[in-house]
């Protein structure tokens, strides 16, 4: 396979920890063609090598790079922290967040110092939640299938739960009553081998996670299909 991405730059981790410390955007103006260049330009190749894989698991996702690369510029016009620039960069991979309120997504996540990549759902109304309860209630086998992928690609659930029992949790096995009872979950990897980063063998990482990943992404897309099948 032709790949694009050929690994990050390490001193573009540098400058991003620089940009943060120095919150200026005169500082930002003399560093952000060498983090685009060296940060933001690789995860966007990065994006377009996985292209193939993720349109396999959903036609439906959004797979233009530029569009699933997060920005350095933070948006604080509804946060309490002001901060003006991050030091870490993501790229998601869903569909598109102004045509489908409810959603699975998967993700890749860059730090100055560690990776991290996941699927989960976090985002949903309680009608939304009402559908995928009714799902597990009825695919509690596909649920754990998809859940022994989770567990072999290393990957650790957190899990938002409410704090009383949903009508039905009696039938649910109770291992898997947190998710039954959440609001939303989601499943992440942590790696600290910065060299596969720089690199490129990170992406082989990835692949072998979309593959793994697909099982929970499937059921929970499922879920969404189902909620727009019913307008709700």
């Amino acid at each position: 396979m032709n790949r694009n991405f050929k690994g990050f730059d390490p001193d573009g981790f540098m400058l991003l920890e620089l940009n943060k410390f120095n919150d200026s955007k005169d500082f930002y103006e003399t560093v952000k063609e060498d983090i685009k260049s060296k940060i933001i330009i690789p995860m966007r190749q990065l994006a377009l090598d996985l292209s193939d894989e993720l349109l396999a698991v959903d036609e439906k996702m959004v797979l233009i790079p530029s569009k699933m690369v997060s920005r350095i510029r933070r948006d604080t016009r509804y946060s309490k922290n002001k901060e003006m620039y991050r030091s870490n960069v993501w790229c998601m991979f869903m569909r598109s967040k102004h045509e489908w309120s409810f959603m699975p997504c998967m993700w890749f996540e860059v730090f100055p110092d560690s990776y991290s990549y996941g699927t989960g759902l976090f985002r949903a109304e309680p009608a939304e939640l009402e559908v995928f309860r009714r799902m597990l209630s009825e695919k509690q086998k596909d649920f754990r299938y998809a859940l022994r992928q989770m567990e072999i690609a290393d990957a650790v659930p957190f899990i938002d739960s409410y704090k009383k029992d949903k009508p039905g949790a009696e039938s649910i096995d109770e291992d898997l009553r947190p998710y039954y009872n959440s609001r939303c979950f989601f499943f992440t990897h942590t790696g600290t081998e910065m060299s596969k980063l720089f690199d490129g063998s990170v992406e082989e990482e990835l692949i072998y996670a979309v593959r793994a990943f697909t099982p929970m992404y499937k059921f929970l897309l499922r879920v969404t299909e189902e909620i727009y099948k019913k307008g709700e």
